[in-house]
């Protein structure tokens, strides 16, 4: 049957705010983006043209000791997985944006065209939207759902690192959350695959991923761990050319070595930022924690294991392994948290418990503060050739512009605090289920 008028969709209310929450949101971020860029975006120029000029052989030529050669603006090296790099490759492929990098006396300047800072912050953005309709189709009161996308749309966290700096942590939880959504309509070797496939486009995955298989084990269900290792391989298959040297990729992927973080203020792990700002003042060695930040974290992956076995609530066990990531790993960087909100947002949906999800909202607080007391506005002109200064007042006047470092050790302190107690209140919890734990999880 042919719709003649709009009225003919018959819309009812729920539908209707949905479509006013992601108006708003595009509106903002159509704002937002094309007056602001990160120093991600200008690196990410540079590798898209690595990608375009070396293809199958881009991990050959992703490391630091080639920026200079490849013409990259920072030595950054590219450490994730290829899916990205694809893309960029595309963008540079079809001809888009343009960089400029040049010294004048002792300063460096890095100029980025708009065309490349909206092309690339488009696929960020259109990720927080496929987000937020994902958690409104897995909600099972709408009226909650709506809450939770606003919650994740208009988050600052969310707006800074999609819309404002510019990291693409928004694909990798696209794709996981996707993954959830095929798994809870049964279309199980999809949901596998694209939970895989969330570790191609960024490894901060991981600990999530594994709840998953573990979650399938569990079921006996012994198509996960093969379709999950598929949807993780698939996007490395046009890289089989450069297969002999696989050791560069994996090199690549493990990260840069655990060291002191600075500037601190960019982490958000209350430990390291602790301990490297002691460094700085006391001149004390404190790497301790950094070199074996792995063994605390598998000690926290194990616990979320043992609540996920207990209470096989998937949805609250995927936001414990990200919290117990992101209370282990020893550098968090701000784009890390917007994982964190989706996440959230998720259990808010699909957990009955006021209690569960009052915790879990607890932990984003210091996330949504970070963008507010950093000075944001830096982001509107540092890489903008002619900046729009009504953003900047704009932004400046929204924003604390916290220049101490000390508040910001203090910040993310709350927030490593926040996180553990969020995994010992799931730990305890699952102790003391009692009986028929997996029946009552969610209540």
């Amino acid at each position: 049957m042919r719709v003649k008028h709009l009225a003919d969709l018959k819309l009812n209310r729920y539908q209707v705010v949905l479509i006013f929450l992601l108006v708003v949101a595009l509106i903002v971020r159509a704002y937002l983006i094309p007056r602001s860029a990160g120093d991600d975006i200008a690196q990410f120029y540079g590798f898209g043209n690595t990608m375009l000029h070396h293809g199958a052989y881009f991990y050959d030529h992703a490391s630091a000791a080639h920026w200079n050669q490849e013409g990259w603006p920072y030595p950054w090296p590219y450490d994730y997985g290829p899916v990205m790099a694809y893309a960029l490759g595309l963008l540079r492929a079809l001809h888009v944006g343009s960089l400029k990098c040049f010294w004048d006396g002792a300063e460096y300047y890095v100029y980025i065209s708009t065309s490349w800072i909206t092309a690339v912050k488009a696929m960020f953005a259109a990720a927080d939207l496929g987000i937020a309709l994902l958690i409104y189709r897995m909600a099972s009161r709408k009226t909650t759902g709506l809450l939770a996308v606003a919650f994740y749309l208009f988050n600052p966290m969310v707006l800074y690192v999609s819309s404002i700096y510019g990291m693409f942590d928004g694909l990798a939880a696209l794709a996981f959350i996707s993954g959830l959504y095929a798994l809870e309509n049964g279309r199980r070797n999809l949901g596998y695959g694209l939970i895989g496939f969330s570790l191609a486009v960024k490894q901060t995955m991981l600990f999530p991923a594994a709840v998953v298989v573990w979650d399938s084990l569990l079921r006996r269900d012994r198509r996960a761990v093969g379709c999950t290792v598929a949807g993780f391989l698939i996007p490395f298959l046009p890289l089989l050319p450069s297969v002999v040297h696989v050791g560069n990729m994996i090199d690549l992927m493990s990260g840069i070595e655990p060291g002191y973080t600075v500037p601190i203020t960019y982490n958000l792990n209350g430990i390291v930022a602790l301990l490297t700002y002691v460094h700085q003042k006391a001149g004390i060695e404190t790497l301790f924690y950094m070199r074996y930040w792995w063994v605390f974290g598998l000690i926290s992956l194990a616990a979320v294991l043992f609540v996920h076995y207990r209470l096989r609530n998937l949805p609250l066990s995927v936001t414990l392994a990200y919290a117990a990531f992101l209370a282990t790993y020893w550098r968090v960087n701000p784009q890390y948290l917007l994982p964190l909100i989706a996440f959230v947002a998720l259990l808010m949906v699909r957990s009955r418990s006021i209690q569960a999800r009052t915790v879990a909202v607890i932990t984003t607080v210091p996330a949504t503060l970070w963008p507010i007391l950093f000075p944001t506005g830096f982001w509107f002109h540092v890489h903008i050739e002619r900046p729009d200064w009504h953003a900047i007042h704009l932004v400046d006047k929204l924003t604390l512009k916290v220049f101490d470092v000390w508040p910001f050790v203090e910040l993310s302190m709350i927030l490593t605090f926040l996180l553990l107690t969020f995994l010992l209140w799931g730990f305890f919890r699952s102790l003391n289920c009692g009986g028929g734990c997996n029946a009552r999880a969610d209540r």
